[in-house]
């Protein structure tokens, strides 16, 4: 539609110019004069066949009409066919070398479909014929535009595409794609031969290639348009955009689903603030579920589609704010993604500096809150073609673009390539594991935490799948943090991942077997800290500590003892009164904090009771531990 608009405010100027230089571009046959206002109407009813076949009668009639000529071409560019379309152009000024607007016209559509250094001849010699008919922004934008697009074809980025093959792409277009953090799951948006959207969803397969394909199916797709979809880091939730819903606020709103076992569950409304009367798309949400990222051209923004962000705590969406001037400007900008380190954004634009229609960027938030000035992700990740969507995996290098290239199964198709280094995020590891019962090994829908040790603040709250009972967590490097699993009936469990002087960490893949509350059974506290041969408990052990008090006082008739236990270095003594004492450690923390000595005692084991082998450090390490153990329920 704005192709669309654009040739019918060129058309006005051409016809203006007419007025006033019948000779040069008008004509004196007075039944092409007639007929050129029937091509003009169909040609503004977007009638393009008979306007078509209007103008090819007018110019038999008179082939040296230049507003007919010009007209032609801006249906050759409605059908793409550009090459065409400069030869028309350069006939026009064949005839009358100094009619003006031909050559902006030649140097917009050169810009078009890459032709950078022509499109820069063209604009010049458009400026030297002192052209005034042409807003002056718009002008120098080519200007601009051919330049950086020259630039950056002769220092073109690393760049190498693989396409995502048939069980993903079709003859139709695939786009706004996403993936799971592991990559084990892709989801993107398929454009149907009815002219709708709905989301298909691939799995990787035993052979680490994508499976066929399939339909979500209700109630995620429907009838009416599915846009735009974002996926969690676990897979277990998705947001997206729906239009024309009951209950919605607008045309296009944001909705949200989760998947309870293996099905999807009736999707919500994000309501209000997220939802308005404006349109309301393309959503992407952060690792830990809790900031969404969305573009809209609702009151307040830059001009055009903006994006927005807005936080989710107790329960609720802040009212959203605008990522502000070092992202969105008088244009479009659209598509945000935000990568699993929480701090890398790319999107869409056409209103920054690019290579013509729209391109990808990317912007870092600043340790003040702060978008860095938008960066162009290069050529040829970018194109003279639009480039819209860009989805990366967490560890930062493998990503996933929709776009029209060679080699594709028609249309936009999505491909696959690794971000060249200057434009990845920082490489987010994580955790994925699936919780079961110990005993009958059945899967379990058990609440998961995980803590910033320094903070004692839950990064994520979520619940492992009913069916499969499957979890991921993102673990962003450069802290420590706590995992607590628990379940009613279960004794709960915990881990350990120590990031703290680290970016990142390879992907940890955990079995969580989980004890029902049985007499005798032990936990392992894995994160209670002491300094080597200490017995003072660090900060970092109090989340645990008040994960057990919470424990002990959801089961108050429950009597434990603490034990404390070292590997087989040093004086076997020693180690006797090192366990004892930190033993005793955690159980005055409970004291001091209710729970009654009554229920409580503690014991120093030191070696006599390893779980791993003592040869090796790996081993040791594991020996040397805090658990409970349960006395009586």
């Amino acid at each position: 539609m704005k192709k669309i608009f654009l040739s019918l405010l060129m058309i006005c100027s051409f016809l203006l110019q007419a007025q006033n230089e019948r000779p040069f571009t008008g004509t004196t046959n007075k039944k092409a004069e007639r007929m050129f206002g029937e091509a003009l109407q169909a040609f503004t009813r977007m009638d393009y066949k008979p306007a078509l076949q209007i103008l090819n009668k007018i110019l038999e009639e008179d082939p040296r009409f230049i507003d007919a000529l010009m007209l032609l071409a801006d249906l050759r560019e409605q059908n793409d066919q550009l090459e065409d379309a400069l030869n028309i152009y350069r006939k026009a000024i064949g005839i009358n070398p100094d009619f003006q607007i031909p050559y902006y016209k030649m140097a917009y559509t050169a810009l078009s479909f890459g032709e950078y250094d022509s499109a820069s001849l063209y604009i010049g010699l458009y400026k030297e014929k002192n052209g005034n008919q042409i807003d002056s922004y718009k002008v120098s934008n080519i200007e601009t535009r051919a330049k950086f697009g020259s630039e950056a074809v002769k220092n073109p980025v690393p760049f190498n595409s693989k396409n995502a093959g048939a069980a993903i792409n079709s003859p139709m277009d695939e786009y706004f794609p996403g993936s799971t953090a592991d990559e084990q799951t892709l989801i993107y948006t398929r454009l149907e031969p009815n002219v709708t959207e709905n989301f298909y969803v691939s799995k990787k397969g035993s052979d680490n290639n994508w499976t066929k394909s399939f339909n979500m199916g209700p109630p995620i797709n429907t009838e009416d348009n599915e846009g735009t979809v974002s996926l969690s880091a676990d897979g277990q939730y998705v947001f997206f955009t729906a239009c024309n819903r009951p209950y919605g606020e607008g045309s296009c709103d944001l909705y949200f689903s989760l998947l309870d076992g293996d099905e999807w569950r009736e999707p919500k409304s994000l309501g209000f603030p997220i939802n308005t009367r404006a349109w309301e798309s393309q959503p992407s949400v952060s690792f830990d579920g809790k900031t969404l990222y969305f573009s809209s051209n609702r009151p307040g923004g830059f001009g055009g589609m903006d994006i927005w962000c807005s936080n989710y705590s107790k329960g609720r969406w802040s009212p959203p704010v605008n990522l502000g001037p070092e992202v969105n400007t008088p244009g479009s900008e659209e598509s945000p993604f935000i990568a699993k380190d929480d701090l890398t954004l790319y999107f869409s634009s056409d209103g920054h500096l690019g290579m013509g229609g729209n391109d990808l960027f990317m912007t870092r938030k600043q340790l003040n809150g702060k978008w860095s000035k938008a960066e162009n992700l290069g050529y040829p990740v970018n194109s003279f073609k639009d480039e819209r969507c860009l989805a990366v995996a967490a560890d930062g290098i493998n990503a996933y673009i929709a776009t029209e290239r060679p080699g594709g199964f028609g249309g936009l198709d999505i491909w696959a390539f690794e971000l060249h280094e200057k434009i990845r995020p920082l490489k987010t590891g994580y955790v994925k594991g699936i919780v079961y019962d110990a005993r009958t090994l059945q899967k379990i829908r058990a609440q998961l935490e995980l803590i910033d040790l320094e903070t004692e603040k839950p990064i994520i709250i979520a619940a492992s799948n009913k069916l499969t009972g499957q979890f991921l967590f993102c673990l962003p490097g450069n802290k420590n943090y706590a995992l607590n699993v628990s379940c009613d009936g279960y004794l709960f469990h915990s881990e350990n991942f120590s990031l703290k002087n680290q970016p990142s960490t390879e992907p940890i893949t955990l079995d969580i077997p989980l004890k029902k509350i049985l007499e005798g059974e032990r936990v392992v506290l894995k994160n209670i800290f002491f300094d080597t041969d200490k017995f003072d408990l660090k900060p970092e052990s109090k989340s645990e500590l008040n994960k057990l008090i919470g424990f002990l006082n959801n089961n108050p008739s429950m009597k434990i003892e603490i034990g404390g236990h070292t590997d087989n270095t040093g004086a076997k003594e020693k180690n006797t009164t090192l366990s004892e004492i930190r033993a005793k450690a955690v159980y005055d923390y409970l004291v001091l904090n209710g729970i009654q000595a009554a229920r409580l005692s503690f014991k120093g084991y030191a070696e006599t009771l390893p779980v791993a082998d003592n040869k090796t450090e790996a081993g040791r390490k594991q020996n040397r531990r805090t658990e409970f153990k349960i006395l009586g329920k």
